[in-house]
């Protein structure tokens, strides 16, 4: 009988925001694949993981690269399916962890959607995302009444940022360090720079928290930077 798939996330950082579900097929599955962009870097995710696990899995290393090139990750995304495949026509489950929750930016779905469509058993088992997280560590709410809110993958260029600025209340921008300057004129220009804070690596030891966007712009900051940005202000 064919294994099992599951797309399992581990939350933004925090050991201790890995879910009671989460843990619980972790501790059953077979193996445990991992993304990676390179096979001398080391996995986020895993390293959240091995907070809340006896880590005695087999560990499934997975290579994404950082790429914009749509012929290079089509490979990587097959290569990966291929994989995956092999363990769960041997009868092996499987738990592919991802940051935060897998339904959001998530490298993991592609696989998903392809494995679901070869006809194998899948699951979804949902994170707290890092902007959730965020929030929560600012003490301060995404959206309240009918607020409307955003969440833009800004680490790539949005085309139509003015727009959704513009039309919700409150913003959320991942990934933000490669842009930042840019972000913050913008948000200079429009009034709301002090409408904005900065979270980097939430969860983590070394977490950050900036207010002072300019200053910050000339840090050398982690990916794993979100912004919020809320027009009745962040404090």
């Amino acid at each position: 009988m064919p294994g099992k798939l599951y797309g399992v996330g581990v939350g933004p950082g925090d050991p201790e925001l890995v879910t009671l579900k989460a843990k619980r097929i972790l501790e059953t599955v077979d193996y445990i694949a991992i993304p990676k962009t390179a096979s001398d870097k080391e996995s986020v995710a895993l390293s959240i993981v091995e907070g809340v696990l006896d880590m005695k899995k087999a560990i499934l290393e997975l290579f994404f690269p950082m790429s914009f090139d749509s012929e290079v990750l089509e490979k990587s995304w097959s290569n990966s399916v291929s994989e995956v495949k092999a363990k769960l026509d041997g009868g092996k489950d499987v738990a592919f962890i991802t940051l935060g929750d897998p339904t959001v930016y998530s490298t993991y779905m592609y696989i998903h959607k392809e494995i679901e469509r070869m006809g194998y058993d899948t699951e979804i088992i949902p994170g707290i995302t890092s902007f959730c997280a965020a929030a929560a560590r600012l003490g301060i709410s995404l959206a309240e009444n009918r607020e409307a809110f955003a969440v833009v993958p800004s680490a790539y260029e949005c085309e139509n940022l003015d727009a959704i600025i513009a039309s919700c209340e409150n913003v959320v921008l991942m990934k933000v360090s490669r842009n930042l300057p840019k972000i913050t004129n913008k948000l200079n220009d429009i009034g709301l720079l002090d409408k904005a804070v900065l979270v980097s690596k939430c969860g983590f030891p070394d977490e950050t928290i900036e207010y002072d966007l300019k200053e910050a712009s000339g840090k050398k900051l982690s990916y794993f930077t979100t912004m919020i940005v809320k027009r009745k202000g962040v404090k």
